[in-house]
């Protein structure tokens, strides 16, 4: 028993010794672990720990060239941090410059995250230095090495969404080239940015530069294929230049998306108008209405459709109790028209007089050749031929007007 109590105690003191030889290296590798875990303060003090623990000089030696690189990394990512601070730009640059040098020069595989936020960094004095696009490409460069942290991709957007706002503002302002260009780095800072390509393509539309705006939209749809609106645009825009077999298509693309959408049953609805296809123009200027029953334009075409087909009572139905903005000019002119057609000229005075106090063109030629129709139909023959002399003014309407003129004079 003696013998064996003895075996055991040489046992103890032997794994001691040998748990003693490896603890340096149990504790380097706790510092490097915590270095890819960007845990600065863990790291130091393991290494520390290892250095006390190290079994000769040339092992100490060996661990604290290890440690002074972290140390050397550190002082320069903090020192950066202060420049920036008191926006001593170049010099906090130089030192996030300093320190990635320091990491890359290592033989260790460790410095993800640490890469990961001097590169962060070094998009922050970028940022700071108003150059956004290089911002968005440090913000970048820290995502490769750090794909999981959230804060470079909202840095990307933090940059993209300044541009973007400041764009707006110029919008607003109808500062439209100045809008133009914050939107172009919106979309440089993030080429995937659909809003922004949008932006462009309404800027570009409206300047008359169909194929750009094509393409600003198509660059919209292509990075974000729910974008309702560019799909709206792009059909929009198919129409106006007359391409109605791509714009009814690009248009149910934007319904398929948002059916609450109301402007894509608009416009399909006047495509199909300009194809004569009533019945299907009908049908969708319709679920306009549904979806906004205060949406004026579907009025005024559904109405202009119902004229034209001569349905009087329908278009009054349509018509007569729209109160508020929805009364547009041009739907009280069709609610005139189809009264001066049912014989009630009383409603279609009142309708034409409407029409021309919301008019934005005085003395709008189409109502008062209503006024007038509605005025001699109530036997007001003097004041019926004033409205008409009115209408005379728009070369348009000036044969029909003075037809009219002419009969009730032959009276």
């Amino acid at each position: 028993m003696k013998n064996l109590a003895v075996s055991a105690l040489i046992l103890v003191s032997l794994f001691g010794q040998l748990m003693a030889q490896y603890q340096d290296e149990v504790l380097v590798k706790e510092a490097r672990e915590a270095i890819k875990n960007f845990n600065i303060v863990t790291a130091d003090s393991a290494y520390k720990a290892a250095m006390k623990a190290s079994p000769d000089e040339d092992r100490y030696n060996e661990i604290q060239k290890e440690w002074a690189v972290l140390e050397q990394i550190n002082v320069r990512l903090t020192d950066g941090g202060r420049a920036l601070g008191r926006a001593e730009y170049d010099e906090a640059y130089k030192k996030y410059g300093e320190a990635v040098a320091e990491m890359n020069a290592s033989p260790l595989k460790i410095w993800g995250r640490f890469k990961a936020e001097a590169y962060y960094s070094m998009g922050m004095v970028h940022f700071r230095k108003e150059e956004p696009i290089k911002a968005a490409d440090k913000f970048r460069e820290a995502a490769k090495f750090d794909p999981t942290e959230e804060k470079y991709d909202k840095a990307i957007e933090m940059v993209r969404n300044k541009h973007y706002t400041e764009g707006h503002k110029f919008l607003r302002r109808k500062d439209y080239e100045s809008a133009r260009l914050e939107y172009e780095k919106s979309v440089a800072v993030d080429p995937a940015f659909a809003s922004g390509y949008y932006q462009l393509a309404y800027i570009a539309k409206r300047d008359g530069n169909l194929k750009p705006a094509e393409d600003f939209y198509l660059e919209a749809v292509t990075s974000d294929a729910t974008h309702y609106k560019a799909w709206y645009g792009l059909g929009n825009l198919y129409s106006e230049i007359g391409n109605n077999a791509k714009a009814i298509e690009t248009l149910k693309t934007a319904i398929s998306i948002n059916p609450k959408y109301e402007k894509s049953y608009y416009v399909i609805g006047k495509v199909y108008e300009s194809q004569k296809s009533y019945s299907l123009a009908v049908s969708n200027l319709k679920k306009a209405i549904e979806v906004d029953n205060k949406y004026s334009l579907a009025y005024e075409l559904l109405a202009k459709i119902y004229i034209d087909q001569e349905k009087y009572d329908t278009a009054i139905a349509l018509l007569k109790d729209l109160t508020g903005s929805t009364v547009s000019y041009v739907t009280a002119y069709h609610l005139a028209q189809a009264y001066n057609a049912t014989g009630d000229h009383s409603a279609a005075l009142t309708a034409s007089s409407t029409s021309l106090a919301k008019a934005k063109k005085k003395n709008w030629a189409p109502a008062q050749v209503e006024k007038g129709d509605a005025l001699k139909g109530l036997g007001r023959n003097k004041e019926a031929i004033a409205s008409y002399r009115l209408a005379l003014q728009d070369a348009r309407w000036n044969s029909l007007a003075q037809h009219k003129i002419d009969e009730i004079m032959k009276g």
